[in-house]
């Protein structure tokens, strides 16, 4: 066969197969989508707006970041061959969308639960179609923002490093480029996160590092063990919140959303309180200033948006890795962000989305661990 040829597609035959053109062999960039300098450039321009603009609250932030991206998507529609895992996707996501309009709950709360659900769909397909190109439009604005803005700030468990899921997203994206410092890159990164003393980011960050390694050489067990004992012993000496059990608060919170959602009538149940009721019960709690949220996404969208919703949420992830299934770097992206939503408000986040997607679409473009894909 042609090693100079390769079609780059989500998935082997079954359940979908959108080809996405040409991989150039060496450098893993679509060759026919390879953006003009001027598009890099204002795309840095506009992402570093929307890290800025986090501080005014996020939601314009987000909306800056999910129209930026959806244009670029946009303008690569002509690349797309729609298969039946992406129709699929696409079908479960407007019928969950539909839920969400057509059920309870405030305008503008509906709008903000849209736009966030948005935020992964977008980001795969934009990796999907536009490559490594991605990255050059993402990580310059993120990398600088990271640095002036990071901080540590004083908890009765330690000092602890801010911005840990935009560590994490940025992780995601190091996991997939390709320049000759990224392990050094990734390193400090990783440091980044383990210095937030946040256990779930922790652990979807050890599920996305997962993905890149080659099992199959010897010198990764032993320069594993000895890394593992290394950074255990840090962790230990260092980092106590990531090893301290305590009573957070979750589970008083999740007893009684169960206990509500378990009482609601027939309608409720299978169709949900509606977009923001959540955040209207807690906001009736003498704890809401401290706890503020749910701090588990699953739960959130079975409370608001019912049985219905919970069954369509569950099945457009079980779509999405399926999708993916033959990249097991992509598939550990996804499956990192599906852990941060148990125990977090990862779907409010969504530069960590849109970092985490976009990262799971270039994996899943070039194939096994962020590699291209070789027909030799």
């Amino acid at each position: 066969m042609n090693g100079n040829r390769q079609t780059a597609s989500f998935a082997k035959p079954g359940i979908g197969k959108p080809h996405f053109g040409k991989t150039d062999r060496h450098s893993g960039q679509n060759a026919r989508r390879r953006l003009p300098i001027w598009v890099v450039i204002a795309g840095n321009g506009v992402m570093a707006a929307s890290f800025w603009l986090l501080g005014a609250g996020g939601m314009l932030a987000k909306l800056v970041l999910l129209a930026f991206w959806v244009l670029m998507v946009a303008g690569s529609l002509r690349t797309i061959r729609l298969g039946p895992g992406l129709l699929t996707g696409l079908l479960i996501l407007a019928g969950l969308t539909g839920l969400i309009m057509f059920g309870n709950g405030g305008g503008d709360e509906k709008i903000r639960l849209i736009g966030n659900l948005m935020m992964m769909p977008v980001g795969l397909v934009a990796g999907a179609v536009i490559g490594r190109d991605c990255l050059r439009i993402l990580m310059p604005a993120m990398l600088f923002y990271l640095i002036l803005s990071s901080s540590f700030y004083l908890t009765h468990e330690g000092a602890r490093l801010n911005h840990a899921f935009l560590f994490l997203g940025f992780f995601a994206l190091c996991s997939v480029c390709n320049f000759g410092h990224r392990r050094w890159l990734m390193m400090a990164t990783a440091g980044a996160v383990f210095l937030s003393q946040t256990r779930i980011a922790v652990i979807a960050m050890l599920i996305n590092a997962f993905g890149m390694i080659r099992f199959s050489r010897a010198m990764t067990w032993i320069a594993g063990l000895i890394i593992v004992g290394i950074v255990a012993g840090g962790v230990m000496a260092y980092l106590p919140r990531l090893v301290m059990t305590h009573d957070s608060g979750r589970l008083a919170f999740w007893t009684m959303f169960a206990e509500i959602w378990r009482d609601g009538s027939d309608g409720q149940r299978w169709l949900g309180f509606g977009a923001g009721s959540v955040e209207e019960i807690l906001s009736q709690t003498a704890s809401f200033g401290s706890f503020g949220a749910l701090h588990n996404d699953h739960f959130r969208i079975l409370f608001e948006t019912g049985i219905v919703g919970a069954l369509l949420w569950g099945t457009g992830w079980a779509v999405v890795i399926l999708m993916v299934r033959q990249t097991r770097l992509a598939v550990c992206i996804l499956l990192s962000v599906f852990v941060t939503m148990i125990t977090d408000n990862s779907l409010n986040y969504g530069h960590y989305l849109i970092c985490c997607a976009i990262a799971a679409g270039i994996s899943a473009q070039e194939g096994k661990n962020g590699e291209p894909v070789r027909n030799d």
